[in-house]
């Protein structure tokens, strides 16, 4: 357990760590700040994707990168053991937030869209309340004053940018296994990678450092979010996990680029940082656009596969039953067979097109008879009958079958559809 819980929490520290590092690195030259902060979205991603016994390891790695790092860049013990305890905190209070919309339905499943939503309301929680907390141990351990809003205006925008960025990234690959099979068509891998390829040469165009002279200081700005559709099919062919990795992948070039002072934010600046925090909102709106077409294709991979599921389960109990189902339009006769009829009615369903083409196989003798329960099911006169019959089929041989046929009535009460429940003797 001890073992456990020591490896847990010292490769929460070193991801800490890196992504921090990362982050660091950046920074940018006017504000002296980090563009974007990802160390948090460690802790949030970690705190989402872990079981509840890890937890526990997860805040203490992460609370110890952070007093790491803040002895590092010069605080006194006390201070640093604060700014600790505030990441601790304030991921643990975004992440609860988070995982209250994640929780499971009445049936067992995660529902995505609410999921995302929570990571949404998850992150601005963490991301404001660390950095008021933050600003606050600020003003106490700095001996020089600071700019309060200033701060808290950058320590939110980075952080909540960086947990839009980390988390998917950390849930998603959350349990990944190397798989021999199963995985992504290289197909589709390519057409994936070409897309992303395209997003880069694209956004590479616009967000250069000569992007005013290549396309006039008014047409630079328009073009500002033509590299997004391409991101967005790239997660539409990536699905989850290789969304995530270009969605950060994408980011980090956009802020790094600006920092550089290319691209369109860069061109005209109100005052000191304006770029930075344009281009967070860009990344902000590109990862939240991935995170929607992710939570939209798992929801719909979600109904997919539980509308197999029933399929399955329900052609089980059919031929577990000899049963066949069938339906027949109530002025032409057309049928529509359901699977499995050619096996259990012996003979190729897809040659009775009509009921009137089943009748014709029924002893001749009661076909009168089953021809006049057909006419007052149609017209309303009766709304179910039961059929008994021995089919004869053209090879010669047969079939015993009982046949429930029940009328379907439309909004206007007329009689539309006639739904048949075949049982077909052994």
């Amino acid at each position: 357990m001890a073992l456990r819980f020591a490896v847990t929490a010292s490769v929460t520290f070193l991801a800490w760590a890196f992504a921090a590092v990362l982050s660091q690195s950046m920074g940018d030259a006017m504000t002296l700040s980090a563009s974007v902060w990802l160390a948090t979205g460690v802790t949030f991603g970690a705190l989402l994707a872990v079981k509840p016994p890890k937890r526990p390891a997860v805040l203490t790695g992460a609370a110890l990168a952070t007093i790491a790092l803040a002895l590092l860049d010069g605080l006194a013990l006390v201070p640093a053991l604060a700014f600790g305890l505030n990441e601790a905190l304030c991921a643990s209070l975004g992440a609860w937030v988070a995982r209250l919309l994640r929780s499971t339905g009445p049936e067992g499943r995660m529902e995505p869209g609410k999921a995302y939503a929570g990571v949404l309301l998850g992150a601005l929680l963490t991301s404001a309340l660390s950095a008021s907390i933050g600003v606050t141990l600020w003003t106490w351990a700095l001996p020089e004053p600071i700019v309060v809003l200033a701060e808290w205006r950058v320590w939110t925008c980075t952080t909540f940018v960086g947990i839009l960025l980390i988390a998917p990234l950390v849930t998603s690959f959350a349990g990944f296994k190397v798989k021999r099979s199963g995985g992504m068509a290289s197909s589709q891998f390519l057409a994936g990678a070409g897309t992303f390829l395209l997003f880069f040469a694209v956004a590479g165009l616009i967000f250069s450092a000569d992007v005013s002279d290549r396309f006039s200081a008014s047409l630079g700005p328009t073009l500002t979010y033509l590299p997004l559709p391409f991101i967005v099919v790239t997660a539409i062919l990536w699905k989850e996990r290789g969304a995530a990795v270009a969605t950060l992948i994408g980011a980090l070039a956009l802020i790094a680029w600006t920092n550089a002072g290319g691209g369109p934010f860069s061109e005209i600046e109100g005052f000191p940082g304006e770029a930075v925090i344009e281009v967070q909102g860009y990344v902000a709106v590109m990862a939240l656009l991935v995170g929607v077409v992710n939570a939209l294709g798992a929801t719909a991979a979600q109904a997919l596969a539980q509308a197999q599921d029933w399929r399955t389960r329900y052609r089980q109990v059919l031929d577990s039953t000899r049963t066949v189902v069938a339906n027949f339009d109530a002025q032409t006769g057309a049928a529509a067979w359901g699977e499995g009829a050619s096996e259990l009615l012996r003979t190729n369903a897809k040659v009775l097109l009509t009921v009137q083409d089943f009748i014709a196989h029924a002893d001749p003798q009661e076909q009168p008879a089953l021809q006049a329960d057909w006419r007052d099911l149609t017209q309303g006169q009766r709304d179910h009958i039961l059929w008994k019959n021995t089919l004869r089929w053209s090879d010669g041989r047969v079939a015993s079958v009982n046949a429930w046929l029940s009328s379907v009535r439309g909004a206007d009460g007329q009689v539309e559809q006639i739904a048949a429940l075949l049982e077909v003797e052994a």
